[in-house]
């Protein structure tokens, strides 16, 4: 099904843009913060980018997931008008324990709900639909403004540990471009992004010992929502998580001796229940499972080999991978490298798409090299390494890296996959450069 954009979408897109607006400043930050006048540009940049995302999908691409999971959120929309009665069990239960469905245009989404991703996800982008009038520019503006909550909540958590860097935060964090695009628009992305944020300060709020009740609700509703949509994000964002309320509790304790027993007790306790964690969300993953990790992988890297060889898609390829820890470790540096770095601007490219992602991923390698230089590539890694916080954003990044690059083997798909860690690399580096540079030589307080 082909999507324009209609009069009244339009009328009522810009209603809602002015009421975001409103509510917006009625929400805005203390004039205190810092970051006080990032926030109304973060905003504006938003909605923008919503407003890019359907227009490049709807007269670009001309197609996608983003329709699916629109039509799903109508399918709902249809169910619950059609049938009241039914929208505990509606809401509340897969589509095979559901009685009484009633028929509408949207029926036939029934053949694609088969996964409990499309289904969640189609379930909440239906209240933006709702609120849209069923109209796909509206709730794309809709949607877009709310996920974008939660990369401001890690933006201003990072601006809390670091004040002096609100500025390179809102650069590397807010206004990167993948993360504007792919964390916008009604896609399972902008869902999974919003979750890493709102878990990342939650649980700094809770090792702070404020909104205790409010943050245990976020971490646990967030959770879900991620176990569901892309569990394998939290394989590796949680232990991460968990490492980094370890150094920072036991960091605070002054007596050396009661420090290192801290350190122990707490890294017991944590890696307990790391592993506890991970292998719940692993037995509800379905076929991201860790047991189904090599088999997904292989999966992957066959289909998206096909495409690139037979549509002419933008595929990759890392060799013969052989997925023991060996084999995983040989091809690391490379599976990092392609992540972050790749592709490259002048061998990689052969459509507009690519070109725009390879601009960024080449500005990205020449500011890691500028840093590494300047800061000194000993102090670099001991920073990245032994640093409170800088340790464990950048093992996430490092670690959730290596994943989706052995994983993807398609830079259209890749560019969306390393959205959760690139925020966390860009603010690693700029928190390298801070105290490693700029801190140092008293160019920043």
């Amino acid at each position: 099904m082909l999507y324009g954009i209609t009069l009244f979408d339009t009328v009522i897109s810009v209603l809602y843009i002015i009421l975001i607006l409103l509510i917006a400043r009625a929400f805005r930050p203390s004039k205190n913060e810092v970051y006080y006048n990032i926030y109304f540009k973060y905003v504006r940049f938003k909605i923008l980018f919503g407003i890019l995302f359907a227009l490049i999908y709807i007269y670009y691409f001309k197609g996608g997931d983003t329709f699916l999971y629109f039509q799903g959120g109508n399918f709902f929309i249809d169910q619950v008008f059609s049938n009241p009665v039914n929208i505990f069990n509606l809401f509340s239960q897969d589509f095979k324990d559901i009685r009484n469905l009633t028929y509408t245009e949207n029926q036939y989404l029934l053949h694609f709900f088969k996964g409990n991703d499309i289904l969640l996800n189609s379930k909440i982008v239906s209240f933006f639909c709702l609120l849209g009038f069923k109209q796909y520019f509206a709730t794309t503006i809709l949607f877009t403004s709310f996920t974008s909550i939660g990369l401001w909540k890690l933006y201003t958590t990072l601006c809390k540990l670091f004040p002096p860097l609100y500025q390179l935060f809102a650069v590397g964090v807010l206004f990167y471009p993948t993360i504007a695009i792919w964390g916008s628009g009604i896609l399972k992305d902008p869902v999974t992004i919003m979750c890493v944020g709102l878990i990342f300060s939650s649980i700094f709020n809770l090792s702070n010992g404020k909104k205790v009740i409010s943050s245990l609700v976020l971490v646990l509703v967030s959770i879900y929502v991620c176990v569901v949509l892309k569990p394998y994000i939290l394989y590796i964002f949680i232990p991460c998580m968990l490492l980094w309320v370890q150094i920072r509790l036991s960091s605070k304790i002054k007596n050396v001796f009661v420090r290192i027993f801290s350190f122990v007790l707490l890294g017991s306790f944590f890696l307990g229940g790391g592993a506890l964690f991970i292998q719940r969300v692993s037995s509800g993953a379905g076929k991201y499972a860790l047991d189904n990790v090599q088999e997904v992988a292989e999966g992957f890297q066959s289909w998206h080999t096909f495409l690139s060889e037979t549509r002419d898609q933008s595929g990759y390829s890392l060799g013969e991978v052989e997925f023991t820890v060996s084999g995983i470790i040989s091809k690391a540096p490379e599976a990092f490298i392609v992540t972050y770095f790749r592709p490259f601007l002048f061998t990689d490219v052969n459509n507009f798409s690519l070109a725009f992602e390879a601009v960024q991923t080449f500005t990205l390698l020449i500011i890691t090299l500028l840093i590494l230089f300047r800061v000194g590539i000993s102090k670099f890694f001991k920073i990245g390494i032994f640093d409170k916080n800088v340790g464990p954003f950048f093992l996430f990044v490092l670690l959730f890296g290596i994943s989706v690059g052995l994983t993807s083997y398609n830079f259209g798909a890749l560019s969306r996959y390393k959205i959760p860690a690139l925020p966390f690399f860009t603010a690693s580096l700029a928190i390298i450069y801070y105290l490693g540079y700029l801190k140092p030589k008293g160019l920043m307080k």
